[in-house]
C-alpha cells in the first residue's frame, strides 16, 4: 500500500497480501498438532513402524507453518518511508522466502544510494520451475540490501507488490534502476527446504537459457499451484 503520511511517502505491504497467511498458517499447525498426537499415540500403544513412518508429516506441517508464519510476519512489518532526499527503512529478516536476511532499521540519505537492483531467479525442482523477481539497493560502498521479492511470476499465483513498491521509490528518488539479468538457484524440497540462493554477484545466463526456463515456469506453474494445493488439502483430511 502506498501512502502518503505528514508529507512523505509511505510505502508498506497491503493488508490482503498477508491476513489470509495467518488463519492458513493456524490451520497448518492445528493439522500438525493432530497429526503429532495421532503419532504419539501410535508409538505409545507399540505401533512403532506406522508411528515412525508417519511421523514426517507433523515434522512436515509444522515446519511449513513456521514458514508461512515467518512470511506474514515479514509482509506485515515491512515498512519504508520516503522523505526528502532520505529512505527510512524497517525490513524485518523474513523478506527473502529463500534466503535468511539480517533486519535492517536504518534511515538513508538518497545521497548514499548508488541504484536500485533487479534480477530475476529460476529455481527447479521434481521436474517443475518456479520464478521470481529480487530486488536490492546498492550503496555507495559496494553493500547491498535486499529489499524483498514478488514470486510465482508466469502463474496464477504471481504477487508482483514489491515490483509496484520499488517503481515507487524509483518516482520519488530519481535513482536509477539496473536489471542484472537472470540467475537459476537450486530449489530444494518443495521448493522451501535445502534450497541455494545465488550471491548476487553471479553473472547472468545466456538470453537462450532465460527463455527456456520461462518456458518450463509457463508450462509447470500451474501444475506445481495444483501439487501445492493438493499437498494442503490431503494434510487437513489426515
Amino acid at each position: 500500500m502506498i501512502a502518503t503520511i505528514e508529507g512523505d511517502t509511505v510505502l508498506d505491504r497491503p493488508t490482503a497480501g498477508w491476513a489470509g497467511g495467518y488463519v492458513a498458517a493456524l490451520v497448518l499447525a492445528s493439522t500438525g498438532l493432530f497429526l503429532a498426537a495421532l503419532v504419539l499415540a501410535l508409538l505409545f500403544s507399540g505401533n512403532w513402524g506406522p508411528g515412525l513412518i508417519l511421523l514426517v508429516l507433523p515434522v512436515w506441517m509444522l515446519g511449513l507453518t513456521a514458514n508461512v508464519w515467518r512470511d506474514c510476519e515479514a509482509k506485515r512489518l515491512w515498512r519504508v518511508r520516503i522523505a526528502p532526499g532520505e529512505l527510512v527503512m524497517d525490513l524485518p529478516s523474513g523478506r527473502s522466502l529463500m534466503a535468511h536476511q539480517a533486519r535492517v532499521r536504518l534511515a538513508l540519505d538518497v545521497k548514499d544510494v548508488a541504484a536500485l537492483e533487479t534480477r530475476l531467479e529460476a529455481f527447479r525442482s521434481f521436474g517443475m520451475a518456479n520464478m521470481q523477481r529480487n530486488y536490492g539497493l546498492r550503496l555507495t560502498n559496494g553493500e547491498l540490501i535486499v529489499l524483498g521479492e514478488d514470486r510465482a511470476l508466469a502463474t496464477g499465483m504471481a504477487e508482483e507488490t514489491m515490483g509496484q513498491m520499488v517503481d515507487t521509490i524509483v518516482q520519488k528518488t530519481g535513482l536509477p534502476l539496473v536489471d542484472l539479468g537472470m540467475v537459476e538457484g537450486h530449489g530444494g524440497l518443495f521448493g522451501l527446504l535445502f534450497t541455494s540462493v545465488p550471491r548476487w554477484d553471479t553473472a547472468s545466463m545466456s538470453v537462450e537459457r532465460m527463455r527456456a526456463l520461462w518456458q518450463k515456469t509457463a508450462m509447470t506453474g500451474g501444475l506445481a499451484t495444483v501439487v501445492i494445493i493438493a499437498g494442503l488439502i490431503l494434510s487437513v483430511m489426515f
